[in-house]
């Protein structure tokens, strides 16, 4: 048998093994179930120090990340206008997050694009998460799979494979139960317009008498006339002139939460009315104890005041 012969067998046999085994791989992956089950990275990564290392390594065809160290006077949201995502993708690339509230020298991981970051174990799982996140098919990145799969074949994948979905919003699922909490409250409400806060909830001096206080609510300036839209569906219980909040309105929610819109020039709803979240209120104004156009927003839960930052973030 000549050397030609010899190797033309040769070849023959390395390109159906190939194909063999890639013919194997193929059905081993469609043979894989369709059903997405959860996995909480909380649960794969020991620590954020671990789970930053990891994401240093990822390689994703689409997005890239990159890691930034919190510094004095930074913030989250600072931090996802400097870099044009939002703070949904922050919460999605950052896991192991139980607070939003930034520490110095703290670690956040910043995708370049929006969108979150879920782990499978099963890559047969992939075709699914189109439909757990509610985006078009071609929003799901992934990373070459390929080698993934061969590997898969040999040995147990040490971590579970990392694919980045486009304009999706986190799922309180992958959460530490500490910032599922806070998400999913925040999840309850809208914002009742859109504004700059000028005076948060907690200790203040007055703007009009001058006096050191408590300020129960959130003050949002926003332009005289500007609509003001209901942050949960209810049912309107008050609405008139209240005293110092001027002409406003009162809207009692599910699960004990009660909301309260101040110094409106305009009132559109009355007591007893039923109203969706985003219904128009009524009209941005300066009535009661105000110093200019503004809207002041209060929130109760069974009659104990809770901070609106903590649904308007």
């Amino acid at each position: 048998m000549n050397k030609n012969k010899i190797f033309f067998i040769i070849l023959t046999v390395l390109i159906i093994f190939f194909l063999s085994i890639s013919l194997y791989v193929v059905k081993i992956f469609n043979n894989q179930t369709s059903y997405t089950t959860i996995v909480k990275p909380a649960d794969i990564f020991a620590n954020e120090d671990e789970y930053i290392t990891y994401i240093q390594s990822l390689r994703i065809p689409g997005v890239r990340f990159t890691v930034c160290q919190i510094e004095k006077g930074d913030n989250f949201w600072k931090i996802a206008k400097e870099h044009n995502i939002d703070i949904d993708t922050l919460i999605g690339a950052n896991p192991l997050w139980e607070s939003i509230v930034a520490k110095i020298d703290q670690k956040v991981v910043i995708p370049s694009q929006k969108g979150v970051l879920h782990f499978v174990n099963n890559l047969g799982e992939i075709k699914e998460l189109h439909n757990l996140y509610n985006v078009p098919e071609n929003n799901v990145l992934t990373p070459s799979l390929f080698f993934i799969r061969i590997k898969s074949l040999v040995s147990e994948m040490d971590k579970p494979v990392a694919v980045y979905i486009k304009d999706a919003r986190p799922i309180t699922d992958v959460m530490t139960p500490q910032m599922a909490k806070q998400f999913a409250l925040r999840e309850m409400f809208r914002s009742p317009l859109g504004g700059r806060l000028t005076s948060f909830f907690g200790g203040r001096v007055h703007p009009i008498f001058r006096q050191w206080g408590f300020h129960n609510g959130l003050d949002i300036a926003a332009p005289y006339g500007t609509p003001v839209g209901a942050a949960r569906g209810g049912v309107v219980i008050a609405s008139g002139w209240m005293g110092g909040y001027g002409k406003a309105v009162m809207i009692q929610h599910d699960e004990g939460f009660k909301t309260l819109y101040g110094h409106l020039s305009t009132i559109n709803v009355r007591p007893g009315q039923k109203v969706k979240a985003g219904q128009f209120l009524g009209r941005v104004g300066s009535t009661g104890w105000s110093t200019g156009p503004h809207l002041h927003f209060t929130l109760w839960q069974n009659g104990k005041l809770i901070n609106p930052m903590k649904v308007l973030w």
